[in-house]
């Protein structure tokens, strides 16, 4: 006779291989206990910079367009900023991405295409993962990023797996502006100035993945009400005496 309570184990293995060919994506007990490489890192929503500190973040770039008329406005008012960009379009404009480093910004990775993340395997998000940051070191002079940004904000278990295989701190956001959807000049601002506070983090958009030709002349993609919005709230932030940081740390690797 067979001891079920001896087989159950075996079935525990079956069950979770099986629900790994039914949905790609799922992470079993089986994956966390053989592909996790130390514990894996917690998400950070707030920037750690001290009293009236907060963090400027662009994801999707780098864009031919946009990204520079970002750092014109990053230049005028000497802020440093953080740009979450996709591999993709760091292959495409690898220009882009050397003048943000050599202007003093902070890499950081976006994934290589822009993925939802839950409907991928394990071993894609991480393939997203490490070509991003293989091409931020080549273009961006040498160094890989030491922060990660999951699409949409949403971080699957493999892909924090991901981050403490790579050395990769997760950050998020506290203040989203939708500036994707092109909502206003105004309503972007406002929403930066009515619930910025110390430790903010503020997401923004420079870019968009498309395989258009000319990617920023679809409307989907045009930053210009981005731009427009930093030049209105920034100067009123720093009359309010915040000063602007990046999430990353001294003590973060390659930085």
């Amino acid at each position: 006779m067979i001891n079920d309570r001896n087989a159950l184990p075996g079935r525990r293995l079956l069950l979770a291989a099986g629900m790994s060919l039914l949905c790609p994506g799922t992470v079993t007990g089986a994956d966390a206990a053989t592909d996790v490489p130390g514990p894996a890192p917690e998400v950070e929503r707030l920037v750690r910079g001290g009293p009236m500190a907060l963090a400027l973040t662009f994801d999707d770039g780098p864009s031919p367009i946009y990204t520079p008329r970002v750092l014109a406005v990053l230049r005028r008012y000497r802020i440093t900023a953080t740009f979450f960009m996709l591999g993709a379009n760091a292959e495409r404009y690898p220009w882009v991405v050397r003048q943000v480093v050599e202007e003093g910004h902070v890499l950081g990775n976006h994934t290589w295409s822009h993925p939802t993340l839950r409907l991928l395997t394990a071993a894609t998000v991480r393939d997203e993962i490490q070509r991003t940051n293989d091409v931020l070191a080549r273009t961006g002079g040498g160094r890989p990023p030491a922060l990660f940004r999951a699409p949409g904000g949403r971080f699957v278990p493999a892909a924090l797996r991901a981050c403490a295989e790579f050395g990769l701190r997760p950050i998020r956001w506290s203040i989203d502006t939708a500036d994707w959807t092109n909502p206003g000049v105004d309503r972007i601002a406002d929403a930066v100035l009515s619930r910025a506070g110390t430790g903010s983090i503020v997401l923004h958009h420079d870019g968009s993945l498309s395989r258009s030709a000319v990617p920023e002349h679809e409307g989907r993609a045009d930053r210009s009400q981005t731009i427009a919005a930093l030049r209105s709230y920034v100067p009123q932030l720093l009359d309010r005496g915040y000063r602007f940081t990046t999430p990353a740390r001294p003590t973060d690797p390659f930085v």
